[in-house]
């Protein structure tokens, strides 16, 4: 097995963690408003052939956050390939799931009580696309499938198999097996999601190369000037080489611009100085209430779309009514922070089905002598 005693010196506890928490919070709560104002001032979205669509960039934020925090966690605390499989999964489906029951729900109701707004977003049959979803097969390839009521669903599916890819890779057993293995994923999940996992793995070498020998003071003056860089191009580089939601990339179509806002976020991340274990200025309380908030970034990114949807549905909808924007936004918000509570806390019920599931997954591998070789148990 390779580099399973790698170990890196970065630190990514104290005022350094807090910035990620930061990030991801400010990534997450972008898309949300976003997608809100969208809603209620169709007439300001931005023209898919124009710069300036920061719910997009946001989740280029999230593939290097991604690829960023999974190496720490793969690195620091490697367990195996098992556990890695088994933590990886217990923290997609635990909210995965319940996140397509309630955008299934929230579907049906539209339908019921709106069904002029239920045509808005209806692409035919929706049941396979809630099964393709739920196998993380929406986005292969060429077609995209997901539920048209929770668009942002599709990153999921590319996450879900950069950490495939990744682990399969970081958990290799020696021999060309193990690299055939890797590529007929590869040909399996197809270009389109290949072609935007440079962006996660950027995240990976800002948390693997050793970061510059500057001061913390240099490190986040370096850091803001990224921030107001990537602000910059995210307003001012036009997409490239296509446009987003188009056939044949879809949502990876502007692959060559998220690029370039990635390089620069992956570049801040590997500027970050190293963190303490302690943060002086913000009680235990507090930081415990804050880290609470930040958790609440998936569940909110996976359930706001639905219940945007179902708002506009129930209220006697009107465009351009800022008033009617702030109380779905507000309303929705709450919504999501609520389900996200109670669904952070069934994060071990999770880990444990998964754990069991894996166990005898492996109990059945260790039989054969050729799947106990290439997947190295």
């Amino acid at each position: 097995m390779h580099n399973t005693n790698i170990k890196s010196e970065r630190n990514i506890s104290g005022t350094t963690s807090i910035f990620l928490d930061i990030l991801r919070l400010f990534a997450a709560m972008s898309v949300f408003l976003l997608h809100a104002y969208a809603k209620w001032y169709p007439g300001d979205v931005v023209d898919a052939n124009e710069p300036g669509d920061y719910a997009h960039a946001a989740v280029v934020v999230f593939f290097v956050l991604s690829g960023f925090v999974i190496s720490f966690t793969t690195i620091q605390k490697n367990r195996g390939a098992l556990q890695y499989a088994q933590a990886r999964l217990s923290r997609l489906y635990s909210i995965l799931i319940p996140g397509l029951i309630i955008t299934a729900i929230v579907e049906v109701l539209i339908l019921y009580i709106s069904p002029a707004d239920f045509a808005e977003f209806s692409r035919g049959g929706s049941f396979p696309r809630y099964l393709l979803t739920l196998g993380y097969l929406n986005e292969i390839w060429f077609f995209s499938a997901g539920p048209p009521i929770n668009g942002p669903l599709w990153s999921l599916t590319f996450e879900f198999w950069y950490y495939v890819i990744f682990g399969l890779w970081f958990y290799r057993s020696s021999g060309w097996k193990s690299i055939v293995l890797i590529l007929l994923v590869c040909l399996f999940v197809g270009p389109k999601i290949l072609i935007m996992m440079p962006i996660w793995l950027a995240g990976v070498l800002s948390y693997k190369l050793p970061r510059p020998n500057i001061s913390s003071n240099m490190s986040w003056l370096l850091i803001l000037a990224c921030l107001i860089i990537s602000f910059y191009l995210i307003g001012h580089v036009s997409p490239y080489p296509s446009t987003l939601g188009s056939y044949p990339l879809f949502w990876a179509g502007q692959f060559v611009t998220d690029y370039i806002l990635g390089i620069f976020i992956a570049i801040m991340l590997w500027l970050l100085p190293n963190g303490t274990s302690q943060v002086s200025y913000i009680s235990p309380g507090k930081l415990k209430v804050f880290r609470e908030i930040a958790d609440l970034t998936f569940p909110i990114y996976v359930l706001h779309m639905p219940f945007l949807f179902l708002y506009k549905s129930v209220v006697n909808y009107q465009e351009n009514n800022f008033s009617q924007f702030l109380q779905a936004s507000i309303i929705v918000f709450c919504l999501c922070s609520i389900f996200g509570f109670f669904l952070n806390r069934t994060r071990h019920v999770w880990n444990s089905l998964f754990g069991s599931m894996l166990f005898k997954l492996r109990s059945i591998l260790n039989g054969n002598s050729y799947t106990r070789k290439l997947f190295n148990l």
